[in-house]
């Protein structure tokens, strides 16, 4: 093999090494195909209780933060369907307290960020428990939708392209 060659293979190796010390993939985009999921860490402080805790919390407010982020994607969603406003926000944090509160982790485990040892943890509403948050929202919201909007309001929900 020629001098230049093994010189790029050595490169290459070292930044894959590199790149081996980045977040693993749950953690640094945390996805669900049919629903929401959010992920935080926070530096191991030898006191696992705590940190889980505070792992917990972030994430919470991360599936928050998103969700907020969806339902203005379904008033946007109905505002171009209907010309008309936004139903959804008004409703959206009354049907959070009742359905995000709480939240169980989805995944809780140490890991390995850059040398640092972090504790991560997931929460994630997937599956019939986000077609329920989809359901209260479009129920609360007092609006009669058709099965045509019903399906592109919940794709918005769901973070999928319209289609």
């Amino acid at each position: 093999m020629p001098m230049h060659a093994r010189h790029l293979m050595a490169a290459v190796a070292l930044l894959a090494a590199g790149c081996a010390s980045g977040p693993p993939e749950w953690v640094a985009s945390p996805l669900s195909d049919d629903g929401l999921a959010a992920t935080d860490c926070v530096r191991d402080s030898g006191k696992l209780a705590l940190d889980r805790d505070i792992a917990l919390a972030k994430a919470r407010a991360g599936i928050a933060r998103l969700y907020e982020q969806r339902v203005g994607a379904m008033d946007r969603a109905w505002a171009g369907l209907r010309g008309t406003g936004a139903p959804f926000a008004p409703v959206s944090k009354s049907v959070a307290e009742q359905t995000l509160t709480g939240l169980p982790p989805a995944r809780v485990e140490y890991v390995d960020i850059e040398g640092a040892r972090q504790l991560c943890a997931m929460v994630a509403v997937e599956g019939e428990r986000a077609q329920q948050v989809f359901e209260r929202l479009v129920t609360a919201s007092g609006e009669t939708v058709d099965e045509d909007t019903r399906e592109a309001l919940l794709k918005a929900f769901l973070g999928a392209a319209p289609g």
